[in-house]
């Protein structure tokens, strides 16, 4: 046994690269890595105006019912508002998402209808984007046909940038909107949304950008890209830029990497529209500030709150599935038996 164990450890050491990482490898035409260089660092300092707000938008669903043909989802979006590194307001919009299977052409397609919960919600993306095929490179998993439950996904993707578009008439010069995640585009009809927000955000001079938690970006070498910046042992808070040239249609922005305080072991990814990207070491800088609590320190707190409020609790998915099943009354019964097929993951996720 403990030759098994030395041998994985020596695995795990081995893979730990120490090799001289050249550049990011992109395995699309589109992206032009530019060669790593320890004067792409630059310190982030604190010189810039902090009057400026920043908002943070981050996003959650939850399945309450599903069968093979349909799912119920609840689909939240929480988008929160600070200056001076205090928070002066918040909203969480709340709605239904019921996507059902229609055989259109002789091809299956999943299509979407949605139930508001309250008058202020105009957050709900358009059914036309959302009738996709179920064949959908964008949602499909490998080569098999995309589940019915991946559409959510989609919807709430497009939900947070419309809570962007719509978070910009409260907004001012030069002030700031980061969304969950990058400014890349991956579903059917996500750049349409994109677009937009783009759009609104030049002639109102609003700053977009988005802040990845993880990537999956890797080196020419196959090192990670936090491993391959950590060994210019760079001291202090910092942005690397520039990474790439990026030439994509669907993938309009500056993307760079930081490290947002000093005694953070996080690097994260950050990306701003392109046509922005003078303002890219002042939005970094007020980012900063926001990135001190012990919670996650180097992590901007107004999306750890975001994260928080936009999250559905498993505790909170079973209580709508007991109040659907209480509505639904004598057909619950016939109801289950059309979600029977698709409920032996969760019998075996609980048995101890």
């Amino acid at each position: 046994m403990h030759q098994i164990y030395s041998q994985i450890i020596n695995l795990v050491k081995s893979n730990i690269s120490s090799a001289d990482d050249s550049r990011i490898q992109f395995s699309d035409i589109n992206y032009k890595a530019v060669d790593f260089n320890k004067n792409n660092f630059k310190k982030i300092d604190n010189k810039f105006n902090n009057n400026n707000k920043i908002v943070f938008i981050d996003g959650g669903s939850a399945e309450i019912i599903k069968s093979p043909n349909f799912s119920l989802n609840l689909i939240r979006v929480y988008c929160t508002i600070y200056k001076n590194d205090k928070r002066i307001n918040s909203k969480k919009f709340d709605f239904y998402a019921f996507i059902s299977a229609k055989n259109i052409g002789n091809e299956l397609f999943y299509n979407a209808d949605f139930i508001k919960l309250n008058d202020e919600n105009d957050i709900i993306p358009s059914n036309e984007d959302l009738l996709l095929s179920s064949l959908d490179e964008t949602i499909k998993q490998g080569i098999t046909r995309a589940s019915i439950s991946n559409v959510a996904n989609v919807i709430r993707r497009f939900s947070e940038i419309k809570t962007a578009i719509n978070a910009i008439d409260d907004l001012e010069n030069d002030d700031i909107i980061v969304l969950d995640g990058s400014l890349q585009c991956t579903f059917t009809n996500e750049k349409k949304y994109f677009e937009e927000l783009y759009k609104k955000s030049i002639e109102k001079n609003i700053i977009i950008c988005g802040l990845s938690k993880t990537t999956t970006l890797m080196t020419d070498k196959g090192n990670s890209i936090s491993n391959a910046l950590n060994k210019y042992n760079i001291v202090g808070k910092w942005l690397y830029h520039p990474v790439a040239e990026i030439k994509s249609t669907s993938h309009k922005a500056e993307m760079s990497f930081e490290k947002l305080h000093e005694k953070s072991r996080h690097i994260f990814r950050f990306e701003i529209y392109k046509y922005q990207k003078e303002k890219l070491h002042e939005t970094i800088s007020l980012l900063a500030a926001n990135c001190k609590d012990a919670v996650f320190l180097g992590y901007p707190y107004g999306l750890i709150e975001a994260d928080k409020n936009a999250r559905i609790s498993n505790q909170e998915k079973d209580m709508l599935l007991t109040l659907f099943s209480t509505k639904f009354g004598k057909d619950w019964e016939k109801i289950k038996d059309s979600l029977s097929n698709v409920d032996a993951h969760d019998i075996l996720d609980n048995i101890c």
